[in-house]
């Protein structure tokens, strides 16, 4: 058992001893107090427009991703979803990091592509984390999900240059080493108590009887059987007989020589009058006695009884032969106080019991079962302490990422959409004031630009003086409806309140057509207050089965739309929809616009045609109705009479076609903004139209 408690004890040692380096080497030079573990900064270059990670580098999600950089120039960091980053560098050349070997080895892919300078990244809003400016770190919590790191240039120019660190915060980590650290200690302690303890001597009690030293220098013998007369001695030091050597007596007790004297009686009388202890006095003058035979007793035969088992280093048959009353010696007076033994004349050797020596099982050996225990206290010792370290560190690996296919993303959050609205009042009143095309084409995109810049160019061709230039106005109070989109563009739709017309309420489409696009506002129309709007909490897009629920596909709502609008308040397509009463109104003015034209001499007939403009924009609210919203041009034409000419001299078609003779035909073009619900199959309701914006865009003739 020795040797497989040493055994076992080097096994602990060195386990422990592993741990504590393991556990020193982590927890101060690896991870440190701030539970992050880093690479050393490595060159990351580029001759394209940015280094940015695979999606497959970022497997986990739950630590925080901490990534550091230097350079030359002003440096962006970013993290941003796949979709997005992808698009935003679709194209364009840049340096991929497709494989990491620690400590810092990166593999490396080229992209080839366009160099031309990128908007600049700090200017757009789906990064889920950026470094602030500047500022050259950014720390994420890292999701589940497709993301990249993308480092560039701040200003979205080519050639990165940069020393870049990556860094993994695991909550506890630094704990947990310490935590390997002190186990490990605990468990090299362990192994070497094992390996350097001692068994421990039980001293057991010897059983034999003192045995006084006699005067003389020569061993001493058992008595004679026939009554002699023997000299009284005075007590000796006492040494015990070795229980391993019963039959040996110690040649280094000690001696003391002393008178002999005259034995008075016989052995029996001489006996029972002995003193239990005598002290050392000087002796009585000998005294002659007259000697007397006294019959010989047998000594008393005791039942031999079998003895114990003993400890291992000593057999029974030794301990049997250690505990022989033959070896005491007769005659001799007692020591420390004992009762005085009755001395016979003549010693009989009891009989011994021969005990044959037995083996002890080794299950059974007493050495066996403290080792036993010790094993057992020591394996539940490790035991515990793994439960401990995986209770404490079963967080510590982070989990695999369970979205591993293209996945999608709201179009926008609620406080970046809250931010283009504020930026667009306020650009957008800088350009109403300045009637700035440009500017206005930073803001919005089709067909909501083109109306805003027929109005900026009548505005300055009938206005010059600046006197009727809009009143600043901004959006209020904005709701926000955010679909899901997996690609560009992404959309989101806004219904808010107008500052400068209580009466109306403005409900618009946000697009971005790429990542690195602004945000634009392409659909924008104002229905009245008393028109219901449809929530736009909860719009998604579109699919086939969504669409087949509808009353009407958007496409087949457009045209019908248009056929209504042409042919006026009477035509048969009038029965598909419920009109607003803008709506309305303008079929009113038109028809009276008609009527008056057609009667002026040099007018022969005049025409209104509507017609759908682009593809529809549909999105299906939670009720499972359509917000579709469509755009339709408009041509108002007047046919000359043979012979005569006709000319703008009035009116707004003037800022396009002033004062020029037309010998055939005169037109006005209008561009058309609408705002209409498709309600479901299974309620039967007509289409509802919210509102209809017109803006002249154009004039002339032939």
């Amino acid at each position: 058992m020795r040797f497989a408690r040493i055994t076992l004890g080097l096994l602990l040692a060195l386990s422990g001893l592993l741990a504590a380096i393991a556990g020193a080497v982590a927890a101060f030079w690896l991870v440190g107090p701030d539970n992050t573990i880093s690479t050393p900064r490595r060159e990351l270059a580029s001759t394209g427009l940015a280094v940015v990670t695979a999606p497959s580098l970022l497997d986990r999600h739950g630590p925080t991703l901490r990534v550091s950089a230097s350079g030359d120039k002003p440096l962006f960091i970013g993290v941003g979803q796949d979709l997005d980053v992808r698009d935003y560098l679709a194209g364009t050349a840049h340096t991929r990091l497709i494989q990491f070997e620690p400590p810092a080895t990166f593999g490396t892919q080229e992209l080839r592509g366009g160099t031309k300078k990128l908007t600049p990244p700090g200017e757009l809003d789906w990064w889920v984390a950026q470094s602030a400016p500047g500022s050259q770190a950014v720390n994420w919590p890292m999701q589940d999900g497709l993301y990249d790191v993308v480092v560039m240039n701040a200003d979205g120019t080519p050639a990165v240059g940069a020393q870049v660190s990556f860094g993994i915060e695991v909550h506890r980590l630094f704990g947990i080493c310490l935590l390997v650290l002190g186990a490990g200690i605990v468990v090299l302690a362990l192994g070497l108590a094992l390996v350097l303890r001692r068994r421990s001597v039980v001293k057991e009690i010897s059983d034999t009887t003192e045995i006084p030293v006699i005067t003389n220098t020569r061993i001493p013998v058992l008595v004679t059987t026939a009554p002699v007369q023997r000299e009284e001695e005075e007590n000796a030091p006492a040494y015990r007989v070795s229980p391993f050597a019963p039959d040996r007596v110690s040649p280094f007790a000690p001696v003391a020589a002393k008178k002999e004297q005259a034995v008075n009686e016989t052995a029996p009388a001489a006996a029972a009058a002995a003193p239990a202890q005598v002290s050392p006095a000087p002796a009585p003058a000998p005294v002659k006695a007259p000697v007397r035979q006294v019959p010989v007793r047998p000594a008393p035969v005791r039942p031999a009884a079998a003895v114990p088992a003993a400890p291992m280093f000593m057999s029974p048959a030794a301990i049997a032969r250690a505990k022989s009353p033959a070896l005491i010696g007769a005659g001799a007076s007692q020591r420390y106080d004992e009762p005085a033994q009755t001395t016979y004349a003549e010693p009989v050797d009891e009989p011994t019991e021969i005990v044959a020596e037995e083996t002890v099982p080794l299950a059974a050996s007493p050495e066996f079962v403290k080792s036993d225990e010790a094993v057992r206290r020591t394996a539940a010792l490790l035991a515990s302490g793994a439960m401990l370290l995986t209770a404490t560190s079963c967080g510590l690996m982070p989990p695999k990422n369970t979205m591993t296919a293209a996945d999608s993303r709201p179009a926008v959050t609620l406080a970046d959409a809250q931010a283009v609205v504020q930026r667009y009042n306020q650009l957008n009143n800088q350009a109403n004031k300045t009637r700035d095309g440009k500017l206005a084409a930073t803001i919005e995109g089709n067909p909501t630009l083109a109306q805003t810049q027929a109005g900026f160019l009548i505005g300055r061709k009938l206005d010059a003086a600046g006197k009727d230039v809009s009143k600043p106005f901004s959006y209020t109070d904005p709701e926000i409806g955010a679909p899901q989109f997996a690609s560009y563009p992404m959309r989101f739709v806004v219904s808010s309140g107008v500052s400068d017309a209580p009466g109306n309420r403005q409900l618009g489409v946000w697009q971005r057509e790429s990542a690195g696009s602004p945000w634009l506002l392409t659909h924008s129309v104002y229905p009245p207050k008393a028109v219901e709007l449809p929530s736009v909490d909860g719009l998604r897009t579109p699919d086939a089965d969504d669409l087949s629920k509808l009353q009407g596909r958007p496409e087949a709502v457009a045209k019908d739309l248009a056929a209504y609008l042409t042919g006026g308040k009477n035509a048969p397509q009038s029965r598909l929809f419920t009109p607003t009463p803008g709506l309305t109104k303008m079929l009113d003015l038109r028809a009276k616009s008609k009527a008056a034209d057609t009667a002026e001499p040099y007018i022969a007939d005049v025409t209104d045609t509507f017609a759908p403009s682009a593809v529809p924009l549909t999105f299906i609210t939670e009720s499972g109705d359509a917000l579709v919203f469509l755009s339709l041009t408009e041509r108002y034409l007047q046919r000359v009479e043979p012979g005569s000419n006709a000319y703008w001299t009035s009116g707004e078609a003037t800022a396009f076609s002033s004062m020029v003779k037309y010998t055939q035909t005169l037109h006005q073009d209008y561009l058309h903004q609408v705002a209409v619900v498709i309600p479901a199959k299974s309620t039967g309701d007509a289409v509802q139209v919210l509102s209809i914006d017109p803006q002249l865009v154009g004039a002339g003739g032939a």
